[in-house]
């Protein structure tokens, strides 16, 4: 039961952070942005892969 506590709260995480990657990206096709917001969303978006990457991991290793 644990487990799949842990695997829901996982998946639904990745969810979140791929959503926010989603919003990011669509905020860097606006024109209405500065260059420390572009910067600040290119760092979120590179931060929220990492994330993912580590999530996909994580379900990986309990699956197993």
């Amino acid at each position: 039961m644990k487990m799949n506590k842990e695997i829901k709260s996982l998946i639904e995480a990745r969810n979140q952070w791929e959503s926010d990657i989603k919003m990011y990206k669509e905020f860097l096709k606006s024109e209405t942005k500065t260059f420390e917001g572009e910067y600040g969303a290119k760092e979120y978006i590179s931060m929220a892969k990492n994330r993912i990457i580590d999530i996909n991991k994580k379900l990986k290793e309990i699956e197993n």
